[in-house]
């Protein structure tokens, strides 16, 4: 997390009582009879937002959000932009704000607003997983951040223990992972040319080139290792050049009258002819490769950081 946006977090901690996780950023504890959660959510640019997400797992006997409920509560509050409940979990997630200090005393604002409206509803701290009314603590599981009793806790541990466990025994298939990124990469051919055939860019469907062939691999591989990665990036490289001059074929085929194979062929010729505009036919690829570039690149990202938060989990200190 940036030092300024730590800083930023440590102070409403102080404002709210609640207290912070240095690991994570996170601040929890009990605000107005409630366990909370406050999320960070970062920055864009240079220009650095704060976008605090608060959760309580919390239920009511009579009362369960609705999502009508849950667009009053946000019309009626305009620092809000979502308010929802899912599986005994609210969330409430607070508009952008640019300015630290306006931040906190917004974020102080609407928790006491949150809490007011959680006592009118006659909500209870209960867990976020068994729905049990009972005293919780602030756990990271996963990827997530989620309120458990002890006896929940313990449950996802051992369960988190024995899926590293058959996360490593599983063997990665090469060759079923390179059938399925062979696979996926012909859906991402064919995204190519039927959305330059009906006139779109055909350079956007660089992204569903790159997220096909990655999954492909990973579904039929049954698991996406570093190896794996390489073979993807390298299929995806030269089954976009095929896909895009496949599609500048079908377009010579349909104006001289010849064969795809033919066409497909003539496309050196009739470049170095001038037949084909080369600013026009490099410029498109350049552009495919760039959609490619776009999508390959959050998507690694995120498997990445899927696999390093697999069966991590953790106490909020």
């Amino acid at each position: 997390m940036n030092q300024k946006i730590r800083e930023t977090y440590r102070q409403l901690a102080q404002s709210t009582g609640l207290s912070m996780d240095e690991q994570t950023g996170v601040l929890h504890g009990q605000y107005g009879g409630y366990q909370l959660l406050i999320a960070p959510y970062v920055f864009r640019g240079n220009t650095y937002y704060y976008t605090p997400s608060i959760s309580v797992a919390a239920c009511s006997a009579s009362h369960m959000l609705s999502k009508a409920e849950g667009k009053a509560y946000k019309k009626e509050r305009r620092n809000v932009s979502l308010f929802q409940e899912e599986n005994r979990l609210l969330t409430l997630t607070l508009k952008n704000c640019k300015n630290a200090d306006k931040f906190c005393a917004i974020t102080v604002e609407e928790l006491r607003n949150l809490t007011s409206w959680l006592r009118m509803n006659g909500y209870e701290n209960c867990c976020q997983m068994c729905g049990k009314l009972t005293q919780t603590a602030a756990y990271y599981v996963s990827g997530f951040y989620s309120q458990l009793c002890p006896d929940c806790a313990q449950n996802v541990s051992q369960n988190a223990v024995l899926s590293r466990q058959q996360e490593n025994v599983k063997k990665e298939s090469l060759i079923g992972g390179i059938v399925g990124a062979l696979l996926g990469s012909l859906l991402g051919v064919l995204s190519i040319i039927i959305l330059s055939q009906l006139g779109y860019i055909a350079a956007l469907s660089g992204v569903l080139m790159a997220i096909c062939t990655l999954k492909g691999y990973e579904l039929l591989g049954q698991k996406l290792s570093t190896r794996g990665i390489v073979i993807c990036c390298v299929l995806m490289l030269l089954m976009t050049y095929f896909g895009d001059r496949l599609d500048w074929a079908i377009l010579v085929s349909r104006e001289f009258a010849v064969g795809i194979g033919l066409a497909y062929q003539s496309v050196p010729l009739l470049l170095s002819e001038g037949v084909i505009i080369a600013s026009s036919y490099w410029g498109n690829l350049a552009l495919v490769y760039l959609f490619v570039l776009l999508g390959a690149v959050p998507t690694i990202l995120n498997i990445l950081k899927n696999r390093e938060n697999a069966g991590k989990i953790f106490q909020l200190q």
